[in-house]
């Protein structure tokens, strides 16, 4: 398998996933939409099939204060979402929209609904779906 390549809007931040992501999804909640727009299409990956290429420098992190966990990786100069990039879980996000490839994987799930937008209507593309309201 050809690695997939990703990048941030400038390019100042570079990685490749060498393995095929676990899945993808969708999240509506309100903290992902306020982060990546719309909401936040997601890959999740192995640590082990994703490398770094250049960037590390340019990474910055955001860490909410409870109860919300999840931290937002960010390119500092554009702003692009990152994901959680971890060398401290076998298994985390990559922001899907910052793919400059093809990953080979399709939407599986939209979570969070009930924290979309009223006037945003999904279409049916077979992907599960689950209501809640969680802002991690």
């Amino acid at each position: 398998m050809d690695p997939i390549k990703g990048s941030c809007l400038c390019g100042a931040v570079r990685f490749e996933l060498t393995g095929k992501p676990m899945s993808l999804s969708y999240c509506h909640c309100s903290r992902c939409r306020k982060q990546a727009g719309l909401f936040a299409a997601v890959l999740m990956v192995r640590r082990e099939d994703f490398r770094l290429t250049t960037g590390a420098e340019h990474i910055r992190r955001y860490a909410p204060e409870a109860p919300f966990r999840h931290v937002r990786a960010f390119c500092g100069t554009c702003g692009s979402p990152l994901g959680e990039p971890s060398e401290d879980h076998d298994v985390f996000p990559v922001a899907a929209s910052a793919l400059d490839d093809d990953p080979g994987v399709r939407p599986v799930l939209h979570q969070n609904l009930a924290g979309k937008p009223d006037w945003l209507v999904i279409p049916d593309d077979g992907a599960k779906r689950m209501d809640g309201t969680y802002g991690g």
